[in-house]
């Protein structure tokens, strides 16, 4: 590395930090759902509409982000992102029409997504070597959820310092985030390299082709590792739902229900990430794919508990260790599902590309699981919404069971692997 030691770490902070709260206004419902539609005038199936809209976007997104990862100045583009998307929630928190809403969550994907998602991977994946990868990426899940609780926190404080029935509350939560973004912005220009742009090695500065794609395609582990983002995201997406799920059926107030949610979608992400990188850097277990498979086999007992429990109610405090642990499982592996990609030893110039692709399968959810369980909630008693969640849950960690075995498998038989594209795809 030619950046000193604490410039890299501050450098990977940034764009972690960055690429971490960047979604956060697209995922307000996250943690104030229930405002958006006290104070914004959506249903929850208008909410889940919103989602679901970012998503499709996103999922249209995510190939030729990895593209601009490949091509174009990672500083640039980090940095128009950042500002963007800043500027774009300022007229978020005008309560916009739900029509202008949705417009405003295509407008959210091509900067958060197109602009900033694969770059901010490859972007960190360029500051440590390949037996880094493993660390590289689960701290950078860290920071992301460092930077997400931190924001999260601040602006939950920022909330509960208006009455309950003050639209400002929502709408200074909005500014507070907008203006945080424009300024990790000028930050991003002050600190993060060209990347792609600057020479480096033959391969670095490999032109894209469409060979690239089809051949990232014909790799095997291009699809395990999708379907394994593909299912730890969905358990992902249904953890947003736990302030919902705490309130309406354990009677958590708002408050402390949100701050559950905090506990949850933020501390957790801020803390595991990096635990994961620490075992496979440290533990006998240095595979992230076979850290992820037990990880799965906890979720898969977690959630069968969960629906024991949701039939046989036992108390808050297990409702809530339970959801807590499967919190950790599943931040856990979300810090180490990209190092999957970096355990096939993927060419860097196609790694933006790979990680595109892997991200346009595994991120599907946001298509269709906010507006399914949106739809449940509105037509459905809360036990029976919420006993539907959980059953999607454990078919989503099956997924994740069957897909790292697959892909621990193809691993094995690939011991000596050089880096070239077509050894690992069979041609």
């Amino acid at each position: 590395m030619e950046t000193s030691s604490v410039r890299r770490w501050l450098t990977l902070a940034v764009i972690s930090i960055s690429g971490g709260i960047s979604f956060d206004l697209a995922y307000l419902r996250y943690i104030y759902q229930i405002p958006m539609a006290k104070f914004m005038g959506f249903s929850n199936t208008e909410i889940g509409l919103i989602m679901s809209t970012f998503g499709i976007a996103a999922i249209v997104l995510y190939a030729p982000s990895g593209i601009i990862a490949d091509k174009f100045s990672h500083r640039k583009m980090m940095t128009f992102a950042m500002v963007a998307t800043g500027l774009l929630g300022l007229l978020m928190a005008t309560f916009p029409p739900l029509w202008l809403m949705l417009i405003i969550q295509v407008a959210f994907a091509i900067t958060t997504i197109l602009l900033l998602w694969s770059v901010s991977i490859k972007a960190a994946s360029l500051l440590g070597s390949h037996d880094e990868q493993g660390k590289i990426m689960g701290w950078m899940e860290g920071l992301r959820g460092i930077g997400v609780m931190v924001l999260a926190v601040f602006t939950m404080w920022i909330f509960s310092l208006f009455s309950a029935d003050n639209p400002a509350s929502l709408k200074t939560v909005i500014l507070t985030y907008s203006g945080v973004y424009i300024l990790l912005g000028v930050l991003c220009w002050l600190l993060v390299s060209d990347g792609h742009a600057t020479a480096g090695p033959q391969e670095d500065r490999k032109k894209f082709s469409w060979r690239d794609i089809v051949a990232v395609l014909k790799i095997p582990t291009t699809w395990y590792c999708s379907m394994i983002i593909f299912g730890v995201y969905t358990i992902y997406a249904l953890l947003s739902y736990s302030t919902n799920y705490l309130a309406e059926m354990y009677g958590m107030t708002l408050v402390a229900a949100s701050y559950m949610g905090i506990v949850v979608n933020k501390i957790f992400r801020a803390a595991c990430g990096p635990l994961g990188g620490l075992v496979t850097t440290y533990s006998r277990w240095r595979s992230p794919t076979r850290v992820i498979q037990l990880l799965a086999v906890l979720a898969f007992v977690t959630v069968a508990l969960l629906l024991f429990t949701h039939s046989h109610p036992m108390g808050i405090s297990v409702a809530i260790t339970l959801i807590l642990l499967l919190g950790f499982t599943c931040y856990a592996s979300r810090g180490l599902y990209f190092a999957c990609i970096g355990e096939a030893r993927t060419p860097k110039h196609i790694l933006g590309t790979t990680v595109g692709i892997c991200s346009v399968i595994g991120f599907l959810p946001d298509v269709f699981v906010y507006p399914i369980i949106g739809h449940w909630q509105d037509t459905l008693p809360a036990a029976a919404a919420y006993h539907r969640m959980w059953l999607m849950g454990l078919a989503a960690i099956v997924l994740v069971l069957l897909f790292t075995g697959l892909l621990f498998r193809q691993l094995k038989r690939q011991p000596d692997f050089n880096g070239e594209v077509q050894d690992l795809s069979g041609e």
